[in-house]
């Protein structure tokens, strides 16, 4: 009898990390699972730099609103890159009730970056209109081949459609506003404790920036990004919880320079701090979190050549002991399970295991591909492993889950300039 409740709370456990937590591995990096352009066609390149003097359009359409003025003309972008990540799980059984080493299933993810630019200054007013669509956060995990996971598997994406605003106050100052309408879609691939849906959010970016002629300063702000899915997980015999997910509130510094090599080096860094735990659903799992990013870009003709290197700290919160996003239970057919520090920590590890810390990436551009007003822009990168122990268990390491992750990336775009 203890076995069989055993296993049904490992069942349990599982549904409820699918369901609310809804895994993090695809599309997940040091920003957590949030982009904040690190798959964007030129700033991928430079490990995301881009809040101060942006390489490609759609990094300042997603990016600082307030470097919109930098683009001039009309310009359109469209591109691709390709996301891959690598998760190896080992879990003790002392959750599930089945000893397990697995790697994620999950293939290629396919992220759109779409963008284009409008110049208004032809009509007397010193702005540049800005629209896109990328993916804004993204997370998913596949276990279901190894039957200790107990048919883990679940995708959670965000689309998030951009328009924005740039202002030129003075020939030094810039404003700017953006507002997100995102689409997220979270599909559990369950059947009886949860169920697939969707939702629809908003969310204003606020920036500045200050050019000194060499050296251009960019800051912004990015409201909190909520949404709530609808009796998504069963906690009763009769009753469903509707869980309010929020994207946390980031504020960002970026400084770029141009002086050296006559204006051919450009050098960029940004810092982003990302407000996890004061984000509805994400407090209970992960704590507030730093990255930084260093960028840089060396033209050469109709050639540029770039380079990045990206660190974030584990968000993971090392405290946690539940309950989840305020739901202290799941319901299985042997009745409610708590979620308690045992499986809040099951969680961590199987469901959101953001744990990467360092980033390098190189790419390049070309002015004039296949045609004059035709520019090309490509990007390669790599998260290196990191892995960590999560509980206590019976692991080498003391824990009772580890995970093992590590990501490639690469993407192109073709940009018109009118």
């Amino acid at each position: 009898m203890y076995k069989v409740i055993h296993m049904t709370r490992g069942i349990s456990v599982l549904t409820m990390a699918i369901g609310c937590i809804s895994t993090a591995n695809c599309f997940a990096g040091p920003h957590g699972y949030d982009l904040h352009n690190t798959l964007s066609p030129a700033s991928g390149g430079m490990a995301g730099t881009s809040l101060a003097r942006p390489q490609d359009i759609s990094s300042t359409v997603f990016g600082n609103p307030a470097t919109l003025t930098q683009f001039k003309g009309t310009k359109f972008s469209f591109g691709a890159t390709f996301y891959m990540p690598e998760v190896d799980l080992t879990h003790d059984g002392s959750v599930t009730g089945t000893a397990f080493s697995e790697n994620s299933g999950t293939d290629v993810f396919a992220v759109p970056n779409t963008a284009i630019t409008q110049d208004l200054r032809g009509l007397g007013f010193p702005a540049t209109l800005g629209l896109g669509l990328t993916a804004v956060s993204g997370i998913g995990a596949e276990f279901r081949g190894n039957p200790g996971s107990l048919g883990a598997g679940a995708e959670f994406i965000i689309l998030g459609v951009n328009a924005g605003l740039g202002y030129e106050v003075t020939d030094r100052i810039s404003l700017g506003f953006a507002a997100t309408i995102s689409f997220a879609e979270l599909d559990l691939g369950l059947s009886s404790t949860s169920a697939a849906t969707h939702d629809i959010g908003l969310r204003g970016t606020f920036g500045a920036t200050y050019d000194t002629g060499t050296t251009m300063y960019g800051a912004y702000y990015q409201t909190e990004l909520k949404h709530t899915f609808d009796n998504q997980v069963q906690t009763s015999a009769n009753s469903y919880a509707s869980p309010d997910i929020e994207q946390p509130s980031n504020i960002g510094f970026g400084i770029a320079n141009n002086s050296l090599m006559h204006g051919n080096l450009l050098l960029a860094f940004d810092v982003i701090h990302k407000f996890w735990d004061d984000a509805k659903f994400w407090q209970d799992v992960y704590d507030d979190q730093t990255v930084v990013s260093l960028g840089a870009q060396l033209t050469r003709g109709s050639w540029k050549y770039r380079i990045g290197y990206g660190y974030g700290d584990d968000p993971t919160d090392t405290g946690t002991t539940g309950p989840i996003g305020g739901i202290s239970q799941v319901f299985s057919n042997v009745g409610p399970i708590p979620l308690n520090q045992q499986v809040t920590q099951y969680i961590q590890a199987t469901q959101a295991e953001v744990i990467y810390k360092h980033r390098l990436t190189l790419g390049f551009g070309y002015k004039g591909f296949l045609a004059p007003p035709i520019d090309l822009d490509a990007h390669v990168g790599w998260q290196f492993k990191e892995d960590r122990d999560y509980g206590t268990g019976s692991l080498p390491g003391g824990g009772h889950t580890n995970a093992e992750t590590y990501s490639w990336h690469t993407g192109v775009a073709l940009t018109w300039n009118f």
